[in-house]
């Protein structure tokens, strides 16, 4: 982890902790010190969580309209569409918007980090704009068979919002401006539902409509990061300027892990567009089943997204004492949140989108696979805040080395199911590989870093006595509020 007098980070079997000889009056401040910031930490990870599970609601009732609005077909051809700038993103950023939101952390001046965040979105977007715009007659006739060809070209145009879009994120999390960056989804969230019901249900636009949506909403989170991020420079202006080459520099260590992460979500879609006939229909199904699998995301991605700068900024003896804490907990949540999301899956494809009782084989299989990948994701985010960004690369590529593989094997024989078996056994792989990383670097044991105790369980019933209490409180006090 790099620190303010530039030593060099520490090495995996480091002892964590400070030195030997520290006198008890450190000791004690540590002491004091210790349930202040996990404390902060906790309630910046529930400000994350409440807006995750708000995005939820509203993402995932657009999802639902879209695939009423669309059929299988339909929102398959809009996947193949609105995945590419992402795409392209992973393959293009070189891991440029992880060191913006690492530098961040460690307190870097955030008028450098914006400055560098249009430089390198304008060279980016030229050079990546330019290479897919020539391939695109290759492209469509293999891993994008269900994209249509005018909605490709428009949506190529957005990919410097979403490059820039990226960048401010990262710069506002990095900094642990979480309230704002939430407003900014939450209200984009609500524009993107209100587009899908006017371009796709009122005015019948079908796929064009949804796309459009999507454009819209891309233009928007650009401009309102952006303008949010140099607000925050110019309300906070110190800190050391981070240089283009240490950007660079960070961002090219980052990059393997970050490109292959994506494509280790990702290569199954356009898999099974290169090598099953029916490719949109196919692509509904399974992004339907990923969908509802992902929704246990919202547990890994609230803690994650303040977990890393968090780390980056701590000292190793912090990072330590929160990694296993933070592990065991969310496990134990997402595990939970999995368990109940079956029968909703079920009752809710049945009830109300019959034409997608197909993906529901698939979303059972990848849905273990989504809970490994989801403790993967705290692990590689100590690993990554720990300045280690090449351990968790060589999980990851390793891991899409397998996907990829398991893929060509399943996707031909099995369908969607054997790209749900396939994820779930690289996921399974990934996770394992970043829990050892993660023990190696904290000095505890693997088990230690993930399998929840009775302090867990204690904890996560409590929590949720007391919010059945409150709920009920409050309810008592509605009815009799009511009658006075």
């Amino acid at each position: 982890m790099m620190s303010e007098s530039g030593s060099a980070p520490e090495t995996i079997g480091e002892a964590p902790g400070g030195p030997v000889g520290a006198s008890q009056a450190q000791t004690s401040a540590t002491a004091v010190h210790k349930p202040a910031i996990i404390g902060v930490f906790a309630r910046r990870v529930g400000s994350v969580l409440a807006t995750q599970v708000t995005l939820f609601v509203i993402a995932f009732a657009t999802s639902i309209l879209l695939s009423r609005l669309l059929g299988p077909d339909g929102k398959g051809a809009y996947v193949a569409v609105v995945t590419l700038p992402g795409m392209l993103a992973a393959v293009g950023m070189f891991g440029l918007p992880g060191a913006a939101n690492y530098f961040a952390g460690c307190g870097a001046s955030l008028k450098s980090l914006i400055r560098a965040a249009y430089l390198f979105t304008a060279v980016l977007s030229v050079v990546l704009v330019g290479v897919v715009w020539f391939s695109l007659p290759v492209l469509e006739s293999s891993i994008l068979r269900a994209a249509p060809e005018n909605l490709v070209k428009v949506v190529l145009l957005t990919v410097p919002f979403g490059i820039l879009a990226s960048f401010g994120g990262s710069i506002l999390y990095g900094r642990q401006a979480v309230r704002v960056y939430n407003l900014i989804q939450i209200v984009l969230a609500a524009v993107s539902l209100a587009a899908v019901v006017v371009l796709v249900g009122a005015l019948r636009f079908g796929v064009n409509g949804a796309v459009a949506g999507s454009v819209l909403v891309g233009v928007l989170m650009a401009a309102a990061v952006m303008i949010a991020a140099t607000r925050l420079g110019g309300a906070s202006p110190g800190g050391t300027p981070a240089s283009l080459g240490e950007l660079a520099s960070y961002g090219a260590r980052l990059y393997p892990s970050s490109l292959t992460g994506f494509f280790h979500y990702r290569a199954d879609t356009y898999i099974i567009q290169a090598l099953m006939l029916n490719a949109s229909a196919a692509l509904g199904l399974y992004s339907m089943a990923v969908t509802m699998d992902e929704l246990v995301f919202y547990i890994p991605d609230s803690v994650t997204t303040i977990f890393l700068p968090r780390v980056a900024g701590s000292t190793a003896e912090e990072s330590n004492r929160l990694v296993g804490r933070v592990g065991r907990l969310t496990t134990l949540l997402t595990v939970a949140v999995a368990l109940c999301l079956i029968p909703a899956a079920f009752v809710g494809i049945h009830l109300i989108l019959p034409k997608f009782v197909d993906c529901l084989t698939a979303f059972v299989v990848l849905l273990p696979g989504v809970v490994s990948l989801s403790v993967a994701k705290v692990m590689t985010s100590y690993v990554n805040g720990r300045g280690h960004p090449g351990l968790v690369a060589i999980g990851t590529v390793t891991s899409l080395v397998l996907n990829v593989i398991l893929n060509v094997i399943f996707i031909p024989r099995f369908g969607i199911v054997g790209a749900s078996l396939s994820s779930l056994i690289s996921y399974t792989f990934q996770a394992g590989m970043a829990v050892v990383f993660a023990s190696r670097l904290s000095g505890q044991s693997p088990l230690a870093l993930f399998v929840p105790g009775s302090a867990e369980v204690g904890l996560l019933v409590e929590t949720g006595r007391r919010l059945l209490g409150r709920a009920l409180a409050g309810r008592l006090g509605f009815v009799v509020g009511g009658k006075r």
